[in-house]
């Protein structure tokens, strides 16, 4: 008697289970093209050439898996000045500054609150005074996500309004794009990347080393001066009767006129049609006198009596040379003095 062989049952078709299997299928390729958005993102940030073009990667992008009505994006310093606003839709222009103040007050007081990721209510924005120039055309209620560094340096932040609540999911990845934006602001700021690389790095100290070499040479720099400049005899009131003193006589000068002079430089001067002519013996430093009269003492070498002018007006530089650096503060110091009534 032959045994036949038993048949495996026949499985019977359920259009519910190929229904879920599509609906789950949908489920993960929303997921995963949030997902690869996210890896993008992250990738583009890291070639941003500056400030300008992350804040419109952010408010133009994220609505490609985190849909919203209206995206807000602001920079700011570690303590929370909020330097730029870039709202998506909008461009920078006379007409919209209401709309980017209104940016720039939200950024302001988010960045007051000290928030995480939060989701913002009609409640909390109705209760916040500085708010009270919200658009009617935008909803109240959306997702802050601060953009912190990794030592928690607030940066920026990010806001996204619409009417429906945010998912977990989306949250979390918004909080780790922002951390990446942070990252990006401070990389700009450092110029490790964008525009300013050239700069970071070895180059940066390099930059700087040249900068002070070249400072540092233009102190060789010789630039010949013969100009007439004020001078008057270092003598005080009290003595302004005295007889006529011997050939040698103390003069003060300003600074930035007495910048060319050193022991031996010659000096000249007119008293009443006479012709005195003078050689420097001392002089006290510029440094030490910047802003002050300088004090020098000079010694005449052709006098029609060998006695010194009974006054000085001006007197005049010949044959002197001073450092570049010197010669091109001689106008700021005027300035300086003038301003604090010096002259």
């Amino acid at each position: 008697m032959s045994q036949e062989t038993p048949q495996d049952p026949i499985t019977e078709e359920h259009p519910g289970i190929e229904a879920a299997y599509e609906r789950t299928q949908s489920g993960e390729n929303v997921g995963m093209r949030a997902l690869a958005g996210l890896f993008l993102l992250e990738h583009e940030f890291r070639r941003v050439p500056g400030q300008s073009h992350l804040a419109r990667l952010v408010v133009n992008r994220l609505n490609r898996f985190a849909p919203y009505d209206c995206a807000v994006f602001w920079t700011c310093s570690p303590r929370g000045k909020v330097y730029d606003v870039t709202i998506s839709g909008i461009v920078k222009s006379k007409d919209t500054k209401p709309i980017l103040d209104w940016g720039r007050g939200l950024g302001k007081w988010l960045n007051k609150t000290g928030y995480g990721n939060t989701q913002l209510t009609p409640v909390m924005v109705d209760m916040e005074k500085t708010m009270s120039n919200w658009p009617g055309n935008l909803p109240k209620s959306g997702l802050y996500v601060p953009l912190r560094a990794q030592d928690g340096t607030l940066r920026g932040g990010l806001v996204l309004l619409r009417g429906v609540a945010w998912a977990q999911p989306v949250r979390i990845m918004l909080e780790q794009l922002a951390e990446a934006a942070a990252y990006t602001v401070d990389a700009l700021d450092a110029g490790v990347h964008g525009r300013r690389a050239a700069r970071g790095g070895i180059g940066k100290y390099l930059t700087g080393i040249a900068a002070v070499v070249l400072l540092a040479l233009s102190f060789f720099i010789p630039v010949p001066v013969n100009v007439d400049v004020p001078a008057q005899l270092a003598v005080s009131n009290s003595q302004a009767n005295v007889p006529r003193g011997p050939a040698q006589i103390d003069i003060l000068m300003p600074p930035q006129g007495a910048m060319a002079l050193k022991p031996g430089s010659r000096l000249k001067t007119n008293y009443q049609n006479t012709q005195y002519e003078l050689e420097v013996e001392h002089i006290t430093p510029w440094l030490a006198s910047l802003f002050a009269d300088r004090q020098l003492r000079a010694r005449f070498i052709a006098a029609p009596d060998g006695l010194a002018p009974p006054a000085l007006s001006t007197i005049t530089i010949e044959n002197a040379s001073m450092p570049l650096p010197l010669y091109l503060l001689r106008g700021p110091i005027a300035m300086m003095r003038k301003t604090l009534g010096l002259e």
